[in-house]
């Protein structure tokens, strides 16, 4: 189960690429669109398109709903909010114990433990190797 440190990290992963970003800015002074209305604006194939809107799409930046034929695109606010949220958590000058991030796990100002995923890892390896036996 992804952790939603790891939700959040992947949606900046996804934002990095630059394609991925100016077509959130273009389902964003649309409101909605379709396929057709985004590619208007790049010169890109549909099949590269598509890629991107399912990388979106995946992580939760964008919503996709049918209508008849065709898909509306619209950006998932709930989901952007949320990094807005982590990124000026990260840019403020006050320091705080615990910040609630929109769901049931809190952030701390401390950095993550690395040890204690490998610790998990190695342990869920044992009890494969155990089961082969």
């Amino acid at each position: 189960m992804a952790s939603v440190a790891d939700n959040l990290t992947d949606r900046l992963t996804v934002l990095a690429e630059p394609m991925r970003l100016e077509i959130l800015m273009v389902i964003r002074q649309a409101g909605s669109c379709c396929a057709s209305d985004i590619l208007g604006h790049f010169d890109i194939t549909q099949p590269t398109l598509s890629h991107h809107m399912s990388v979106l799409i995946d992580n939760g930046l964008v919503k996709a709903v049918k209508q008849g034929r065709f898909m509306r695109y619209s950006i998932n606010k709930a989901a952007v909010l949320e990094l807005k949220k982590v990124l000026e958590l990260i840019a403020s000058d006050a320091p705080s114990e615990k910040t609630s991030v929109k769901t049931s796990e809190k952030f701390s100002d401390k950095p993550a433990k690395r040890s204690d995923k490998k610790k998990d890892k190695d342990k869920k390896k044992k009890k494969d190797k155990k089961k082969k036996k």
